[in-house]
């Protein structure tokens, strides 16, 4: 029969096994001092956890201390500096105090043989402030100069980037030259005839791009040219795109460099699909080969 007051443990397995029994006093007063062992063991984990944490912010404060005082000598050093121009511009207004004095004890004395012209302080002061108006009206009027010069310059390059801007530039669709620029055999009557513009070989259909940003003045249809789009670049310059298939802008839009104008086709008197385009400036044709690069 088991004692009610006795703790039994039984160790090891079936074959080897040990029996302990303690005493239930002595088993309460085992269990009390493994829990404050716990207890203390785990207050201790906590403990260095929070030493470990306070290290970490000490390191963190000791750096930062470290860069205040290298802030503090860099303040010093300029502060050094600073005085250092305080006392050599010092030394200097001293310099200039005792050479006035001494020039006042000289005005004083009798000095033998001194003779000539003389101008009083105050209109000494009074040239030294009309030079410095002079110089200063100059350098005004300098700068007024300097000031219509930068703005003559801006008007002459805002002109310079209008007529840029006007100039027709590019091709106004990818192709090959079917036909240049100036005397030539029409294809219609076998006689020399002067071609206005360039014809532009390129398949139907691609789109036709205006090469100068500009109003169109004409989107219509004529019997020679068949559907054709004239643009009114400003600053004198015109370009004419003829022999479209269709026809993408009208009279009065204003169109950008590059904007579709229409489509390549062979309307009008024409042999073949192609583009015939002009150039004219102050209203006369001149070579497009010079704007297309």
């Amino acid at each position: 029969m088991r004692d009610r007051n006795l703790f039994t443990f039984r160790l090891g397995y079936a074959e080897r096994s040990w029996e302990i029994r303690v005493g239930r006093t002595a088993g309460i007063a085992a269990a009390a001092v493994l829990g404050v062992l716990f207890v203390l063991l785990t207050h201790g984990i906590y403990d260095i956890r929070d030493n470990f944490s306070k290290l970490r912010e000490l390191r963190g404060l000791r750096e930062r201390v470290s860069e205040q005082n290298l802030a503090l000598y860099n303040l010093h050093a300029k502060f050094e500096g600073l005085m250092a121009e305080v006392e050599r511009l010092r030394s200097m207004d001293n310099r200039l105090k005792s050479l006035a004095k001494s020039n006042s004890a000289i005005r004083g004395g009798e000095i033998a043989g001194v003779g000539g012209s003389e101008t009083p302080e105050a209109a000494v002061a009074n040239r030294l402030d009309l030079l410095l108006d002079l110089k200063f009206d100059r350098m005004k009027k300098e700068l007024l100069v300097d000031v219509k010069d930068l703005d003559m310059l801006g008007e002459n390059l805002e002109s310079r980037r209008l007529l840029l801007e006007s100039m027709p530039r590019g091709w106004p669709v990818r192709g090959s030259l079917s036909s240049g620029f100036g005397i030539r055999t029409s294809p219609f009557t076998d006689t020399a005839v002067f071609h206005h513009g360039l014809d532009i070989v390129a398949r139907q259909g691609v789109p036709v791009l205006a090469t100068a940003s500009g109003t169109v003045v004409k989107s219509g249809f004529e019997a020679l040219v068949g559907n054709v789009v004239v643009l009114d670049h400003g600053t004198g310059y015109r370009s004419m795109y003829a022999h479209l298939s269709s026809r993408q802008v009208a009279e009065g839009d204003f169109v950008n460099r590059g904007e579709e104008l229409g489509k390549v086709g062979a309307t009008g008197r024409t042999t073949g699909p192609h583009l015939h385009y002009e150039v004219r400036v102050n209203g006369l044709p001149v070579n497009p080969t010079r704007f297309l690069n």
